[in-house]
């Protein structure tokens, strides 16, 4: 080999801006790895202009789906997750930086922005909230507020950002009997890092469904109807930033067997459908809310002989994450269960499903929570 070493070209400089542009780009786990390259460079890629910039550009590239699971019953204490990226599939460890311990589980309260909110409860009345970024590893504790009253008829957590901001709320609502036509709530703020404000909200609604969906710092519930079926459903909504809630009458000619909320078309989507064998059917209708705090409900998709799992489910585009579990084994007490569960993505207006992802566990467990998910670097 020659020891006459290569002419060096010096490469063309690169304005600022250019670089702002190309970063911006980047996935955020590229950003994470180049914000340890100097303090000048730490600086530009940590200014919440950029942080914003660059989870809008990545959150559809990035998006995954956790799934809970757990021992039943109960809906939300989750022992395992399971992660994995809805375009490929790929599987990716999640792995809650907190023990539960053998008598404690967790309950995924929500995500957004790349940040995940997580109840842990440690047994008994030993629990706290987990604020957390699995791309950075950064975490926060908050205090658990629901420990404070004791045995509520409803207790609700929601959590969410406000618009176009890095700052995120977190809201508890509570009643501690159904036949109160009051709702308490209380806030905690990331600023304030406090539960610095509360409140109570007069209604006859009696109970919340835990299912929520958070869009532009506006959290929106739907009304848990129980028995009484010939009470008119609703929509409860619920302002981060002015702290103000709100009811609106689901319109009768919105029929369903069966409702949920679901993020559509960058807004919010009620999704109806039903099961019965040939009258299978699913709609999907848009709300687009109107300066006097009203819904303007427009049907956007009806899809027939379609049918949806009772297991939870995320709208993603014109397609639905569906998970679907399985058992063989008839829970004896001399007989071993095994549980499949397989996640798949169902393209309603093809009428095809492709399968993402299998899963076997060796016992009985059931799907307890489904959470969408996109990496970001907002700070905790």
């Amino acid at each position: 080999m020659s020891d006459t070493p290569p002419n060096m070209k010096k490469l063309p400089h690169l304005s600022e801006d250019l670089i702002w542009k190309i970063m911006v780009k980047a996935d955020p786990k590229t950003v994470g790895q180049c914000r340890t390259l100097s303090k000048g460079w730490n600086f530009r890629l940590c200014t919440n202009l950029f942080v914003k910039a660059n989870y809008k550009e990545n959150k559809d590239r990035s998006k995954s789906v956790i799934v809970g699971i757990g021992y039943p019953p109960g809906d939300y204490n989750s022992i395992w997750f399971v992660r994995a990226y809805l375009h490929s599939g790929r599987q990716v460890q999640f792995n809650v930086p907190m023990d539960a311990n053998q008598y404690g589980f967790y309950s995924v309260i929500g995500s957004e922005n790349g940040i995940i909110c997580i109840k842990i409860s440690l047994g008994g009345l030993n629990s706290r909230l987990l604020i957390w970024n699995p791309l950075s590893d950064k975490r926060r504790y908050v205090t658990d507020e629901a420990s404070k009253h004791s045995a509520p008829a409803v207790s609700l957590y929601a959590f969410g950002f406000l618009e176009d901001e890095i700052e995120y709320r977190i809201v508890h609502v509570y009643k501690r009997a159904f036949r109160q036509r009051n709702m308490s709530w209380s806030l905690y703020t990331s600023f304030e890092r406090e539960w610095t404000h509360s409140g109570m909200f007069k209604s006859d609604v009696q109970k919340l469904r835990p299912k929520y969906i958070v869009h532009n710092g506006i959290v929106y519930w739907i009304r848990w109807q129980g028995a009484n079926f010939f009470e008119p459903a609703s929509i409860v909504t619920f302002n981060l930033r002015i702290q103000m809630f709100h009811e609106a009458k689901i319109p009768p000619d919105v029929p369903s067997d069966y409702n949920s909320l679901t993020y559509f078309n960058d807004g919010v989507g009620y999704i109806s459908y039903r099961n019965l064998a040939f009258s299978r059917q699913v709609l999907v209708w848009q709300m687009k809310r109107n300066g006097d705090h009203s819904i303007h409900w427009e049907r956007m998709i009806r899809v027939s002989g379609l049918g949806i799992p009772y297991t939870p489910s995320l709208f993603l585009g014109n397609d639905i994450i569906t998970v679907m579990e399985c058992r063989d084994g008839s829970e004896s007490a001399n007989d071993a269960v095994r549980t499949d569960f397989l996640i798949s993505r169902l393209k309603y207006m093809e009428s095809r499903r492709e399968h993402l992802v299998q899963r076997t566990w060796q016992e009985h467990v059931n799907v307890k929570t489904i959470t969408m998910h996109s990496d970001g670097l907002y700070m905790v």
